[in-house]
């Protein structure tokens, strides 16, 4: 959802070189596959809108696969983007993707 809002808010603001990936498209908890992408394409900025969201009773039931699955994301996209000489990803974030149980901090 976050991921198709900045697509829409950047296409009205006429930018048109975006590279946006689906979860069939691209693994991102795989750190090779998120390399290759970086390696492929000319990223001048990340917007990082992924993460395994669910809800309440799936983030209750599975809260260690949830936050193990977007560290991994986080991870492999932020190294790749430093890798790839990005060091200032946009990473907005959700409570969604952390455990209900986690302090948040506003």
């Amino acid at each position: 959802m976050a991921g198709a809002a900045f697509v829409r808010l950047l296409k009205s603001k006429e930018y048109h070189s975006l590279i946006a990936q689906n979860r069939a498209e691209l693994g991102l908890i795989c750190q090779a596959a998120v390399n290759e992408f970086f390696r492929k394409e000319k990223i001048d900025i990340v917007f990082l809108a992924a993460a395994k969201v669910g809800v309440i009773l799936a983030n209750s039931t599975y809260p260690a696969r949830f936050i193990y699955e977007n560290l991994a994301i986080q991870s492999n996209i932020i190294h790749a983007a430093c890798e790839s000489g990005l060091h200032r990803p946009l990473f907005p974030g959700s409570s969604r993707i952390s455990p209900r149980q986690c302090p948040h901090n506003p």
